[in-house]
């Protein structure tokens, strides 16, 4: 698996601003529409998103993606469509334990609306996840240092 490495199953402008967002954070993101060209590019990815509203190719890629051993998996879509890709996913050989790696609906809740937003909080969930920082909400609830893992020299304060 390539380091920092983003597949997005699916397209469209979810799919587009997740591209861009993650060119920016210095991420290598692919974006597939179609069942078999994201299966073919599973294996390269640390983590996926399903942006797809396609019965046909949502459940199947996440499967796929659960089995790659990918650090993030994440899905986008309505309750009831979560539903129905975990149905289908517990009727196609996934268990209960792989089942609940997926991020669906993928993201934290920072009240996003536009595609822009919706990929930021699907970026800030994947970053934690793929850090393995559990997110317990704002920076200034949380007592203590900002980088605890790091020391004092090796954290990056951007000037300005």
């Amino acid at each position: 698996m390539d380091e920092q490495a983003l597949l997005v199953v699916g397209d469209g402008a979810v799919a587009d601003a997740l591209g861009s967002m993650g060119a920016l954070l210095g991420w290598h993101v692919t974006a597939e529409p179609t069942l078999d060209a994201a299966t073919a590019a599973m294996q390269s990815a640390q983590a996926v998103v399903v942006t797809s509203h396609d019965d046909e190719v949502d459940a199947p890629a996440l499967g796929a993606a659960l089995a790659t051993g990918a650090t993030y998996v994440g899905a986008m879509g309505s309750r009831a469509r979560q539903e129905r890709r975990r149905e289908w996913l517990l009727a196609n050989g996934v268990g209960p334990d792989d089942l609940a790696r997926v991020r669906g609906p993928a993201g934290l809740d920072i009240g996003a609306n536009s595609a822009a937003e919706i990929a930021l909080s699907i970026f800030a969930e994947l970053v934690a996840v793929v850090r393995g920082v559990v997110v317990s909400g704002p920076l200034s609830d949380r007592s203590g240092r900002i980088h605890p893992g790091l020391p004092p020299e090796e954290t990056f304060s951007p000037e300005g």
